[in-house]
């Protein structure tokens, strides 16, 4: 009778306490996180030019997209951060927003969107060609996509098995 009692318990004491159970907490608990204003989230990479979009994303328009990347390691900070931030332009896709000219990201991935060519102005494409920047066509865009996921899938595997790609 006594075993099934103390699980139970232990239950019924987690039920009824009131911890936060989110790693980032914020500030008057998980109910008071709608309350607080957006910030812009964290600059990062190559000279601060990009801004986080996830732990492992970091993305902007002049340097495109970095994932998984050494540039991307600041990114991982914003998690401990006790107010939420949101980057990037007009909303794109799946609850995704415009990371750079033809990229939408979410918080976990980033995939080519034609409606984050147009963000900003109507020379969208100029400004990318000015900038040095390559608009792909849907078939190139598809081929890079799939490149960006394997390579994150690889490093994934290595950080999981305990090794560490070579740089």
């Amino acid at each position: 009778m006594a075993e099934p009692s103390l699980p139970l318990s232990f239950l019924c004491l987690l039920a009824l306490s009131s911890a936060c159970y989110i790693q980032n907490c914020p500030r008057g608990g998980k109910r008071a996180l709608p309350d607080t204003a957006l910030r812009q989230c964290m600059p990062c990479g190559p000279g601060n030019r990009g801004n986080c979009f996830g732990p492992g994303i970091c993305c902007g328009a002049e340097l495109g997209c970095y994932l998984g990347t050494a540039e991307t390691r600041r990114c991982a900070e914003e998690d401990f951060l006790p107010s939420p931030c949101q980057a990037g332009g007009q909303p794109c896709g799946a609850g995704g927003r415009c990371a750079a000219p033809g990229i939408c990201c979410t918080a976990e991935t980033c995939a080519t969107d034609s409606g984050c060519l147009d963000e900003g102005s109507d020379g969208a494409q100029e400004a990318a060609e000015e900038k040095n920047l390559t608009v792909l066509d849907g078939s190139a865009g598809d081929l890079l996509l799939k490149l960006m996921h394997l390579a994150t899938r690889q490093q994934q595997q290595q950080q999981q098995q305990g090794k560490h790609p070579l740089l």
